[in-house]
């Protein structure tokens, strides 16, 4: 089974055991807690936030993204 994993512009959400289970990448069921990566972000892996409930992974990529479209001239 490969790990649930969902691409919000320019980061992931990724399920994860949890603290207690390691951190290790998991299927959505077996899901604890969620990690966003910042796949902009060149060399190792950089978190932008862990241990996140998916509803507040979801809402830091969301408002991440309208900050950066707001700051953009139109």
């Amino acid at each position: 089974m490969s790990a649930f994993r969902v691409l919000v512009g320019g980061f992931a959400i990724i399920a994860t055991n949890g603290v207690a289970g390691g951190r290790q990448p998991v299927g959505k069921s077996d899901a604890v807690a969620f990690d966003v990566v910042d796949r902009t972000a060149s060399g190792n892996t950089q978190y932008a936030c862990r241990d996140q409930s998916f509803f507040d992974a979801w809402d830091f990529c969301t408002r991440r993204l309208a900050l950066v479209a707001a700051s953009k001239p139109h």
